[in-house]
């Protein structure tokens, strides 16, 4: 899963950049006090790092305290919380924000990121079965990742060409069991980014869970030939399988 953030973790062979006009004129503007980046390849924090953010949450609440209305403020409150961990209080913030802007997209993005790896966190901590109907107390159920992806559908309405909005809802749509409509969005995001590898890899497995083996390892191949080398090892992996 994509997310909005400071750093990600160092690529000797960086098979792709990732852009946004809008993010590279929030950088422009200097109102966040890191450059943002589009990642799905998060590097942890060093102690250092996490002191700096931790500071940083008492000086943007001085921030907001003295302008409660200014988005990009709790936004960035938002992700000194997200960066040491704090998820419930990054999710306050962006609810907060979202009241102050609605049309932020931004907030919608980074919340549909926070919530699912929460949820990703409670699967880990037990043993895991997606309820679709009225779930029993202590399971992740099927609307908590619809929760997700109402934030995410949120994105795409706001800003239709943020290719990342539908890579992430793919991967959404994939845990929901609803495969056709995961690859609907996979191949928007490659019509959007024909070089997106990531979107070729998880398009290509979802095509071979559904036995479309075919455009499934042809799928892979492309993602391989973008850079994303994994992708070699599947196909070795499902083709020495069916033999």
């Amino acid at each position: 899963m994509f997310v909005l953030t400071y750093y990600e973790k160092r690529d000797d062979v960086k098979r792709q950049v990732n852009y946004y006009k809008f993010i590279e004129t929030l950088n422009d503007q200097k109102v966040l006090p890191g450059r943002l980046i589009i990642t799905n390849e998060e590097a942890p924090l060093t102690e250092e790092q996490a002191t700096k953010h931790f500071a940083s949450i008492d000086e943007q609440t001085a921030a907001i305290v003295a302008d409660p209305n200014d988005v990009n403020k709790r936004f960035a409150r938002s992700l000194d919380f997200y960066l040491v961990q704090d998820f419930a209080s990054a999710i306050e913030d962006l609810n907060q924000a979202i009241i102050v802007e609605g049309n932020f997209f931004p907030v919608y993005f980074n919340r549909a990121l926070i919530r699912y790896k929460q949820l990703e966190y409670q699967k880990m901590e037990k043993e895991y079965d997606l309820k679709v109907g009225p779930g029993e107390k202590g399971t992740v159920k099927a609307a908590d990742y619809e929760m997700v992806k109402r934030d995410l559908d949120k994105v795409i309405e706001l800003a239709p060409d943020f290719v990342y909005a539908y890579y992430n809802r793919g991967n959404v749509l994939s845990i929901l069991k609803d495969y056709r409509a995961a690859i609907v969005d996979y191949d928007r995001a490659i019509q959007l980014d024909p070089k997106f590898a990531d979107a070729y890899f998880n398009r290509g497995l979802t095509h071979i869970f559904l036995g479309n083996n075919r455009q499934g390892i042809q799928d892979l191949s492309k993602a391989g030939e973008l850079g994303l080398f994994s992708a070699y090892n599947i196909i070795k992996r499902f083709t020495e399988r069916k033999e």
